[in-house]
């Protein structure tokens, strides 16, 4: 199973999106130091807590010939990737009370990938980890209650696939031991969120992100038409498209 995601121009866009977010957060910074106006949450905030990935994978039909399907074709073999839970860490600069910089962590998570329609006999068929380090750029709005307010933020998002392996019945439906390999993701991120402000050191965080995570999927398998040992390669194309909950306590020095 393959996945790829494509992106015109990436390295220039990124360039400039990294460009633009500091020019935007240092003139607000320099703006707010002329006022002398703050926030109980300047300067670093570390968060830790829980993240809830609900994904949303979308699969191209594999491409490669099959020896194990009665029409010897994988035209109609799809996968399903199941959500999954993890520990979500990262860090914030408050610039000042209306802007910060985030780079949003999380230990790796790992999803269990299913087959459908001529897959689907085979239930789960691979486990794959990754990890998706994202950075953003936050506005704040103004509190809507004491020591309560909203942020919103654009970002970019990377997800490496760091381990991925075939179960014995995923290597059943290959039609021999199987690696499979996953290629890594940057796309567009944004997420939405709400901070309550316990004292000057102490919050709580929730957020809701979203990020646009292509790859493709490509499955290697050693087995024996007959007439010796062959190999035979499949590939999908997998959109994730994963929409992350989490919660979190944070800690302001």
């Amino acid at each position: 199973m393959t996945s790829r995601f494509q992106f015109p121009s990436l390295s220039t866009s990124l360039r400039a999106a990294a460009l633009a977010a500091l020019a935007v957060a240092g003139q607000a910074h320099a703006a707010d130091a002329g006022t002398g106006s703050g926030s109980m949450l300047d300067g670093w905030t570390f968060y830790l807590g829980g993240a809830y990935i609900d994904v949303h994978a979308k699969s191209s039909p594999l491409s490669g010939t099959s020896t194990t399907f009665p029409d010897g074709s994988t035209h109609a073999a799809r996968f399903r990737i199941d959500d999954a839970s993890t520990v979500g860490f990262g860090l914030v600069y408050r610039f000042n009370k209306t802007w910060s910089g985030e780079l949003a962590l999380g230990l790796p998570a790992e999803h269990s990938i299913h087959g459908e329609d001529l897959l689907e006999s085979f239930d789960q068929i691979t486990l794959v980890k990754q990890a998706p380090p994202a950075a953003f750029l936050n506005y704040h709005f103004p509190e809507v209650a004491e020591g309560v307010s909203f942020f919103v933020g654009p970002g970019i998002n990377y997800t490496r696939f760091l381990r991925a392996r075939n179960t014995a019945s995923g290597n059943a439906a290959a039609g021999g031991e199987t690696k499979v390999k996953l290629d890594s993701s940057w796309g567009l991120a944004g997420h939405v969120g709400g901070t309550w402000q316990i004292d000057r050191n102490w919050s709580f965080v929730g957020t809701v992100a979203y990020a646009h995570v292509t790859s493709t999927q490509t499955s290697t398998t050693q087995t024996n038409l007959g007439n010796g040992p062959v190999t035979v390669t499949h590939t999908a194309n997998i959109n994730f498209r994963p929409v992350v909950y989490s919660l979190s306590l944070g800690y302001t020095f």
